[in-house]
């Protein structure tokens, strides 16, 4: 995974077949389909940890709202995921 990103971000991504595609897209739906857990998990520790109610309420609120984005993109990458399987080379 972050050997893709690190591609991705040098823009040496190696996409030359649509599986490359496919398998990249896969990859980040792997992550984001973590991402929401992780999320609540780290809202959590914040609210254990915060001396300031009101910091843990702020932080969390955000925290969750990153969350609900974070299930939205993951069932987008499934969607685009599975389109991308279907592509077939040239």
């Amino acid at each position: 995974m972050t050997k893709l990103v690190e591609d991705i971000a040098s823009g040496k991504a190696a996409w030359e077949q649509p599986r490359d595609v496919a398998r990249a897209l896969g990859q980040l739906h792997e992550l984001a389909q973590a991402l929401p857990q992780a999320l609540l998990q780290a809202s959590s520790a914040i609210d254990r940890m915060a001396r300031d109610r009101d910091d843990a309420t702020t932080v969390a609120r955000v925290i969750g709202e990153a969350a609900t984005s974070a299930t939205s993109l993951e069932n987008q990458l499934c969607r685009a995921h599975e389109a991308a399987r279907e592509v077939r080379s040239r």
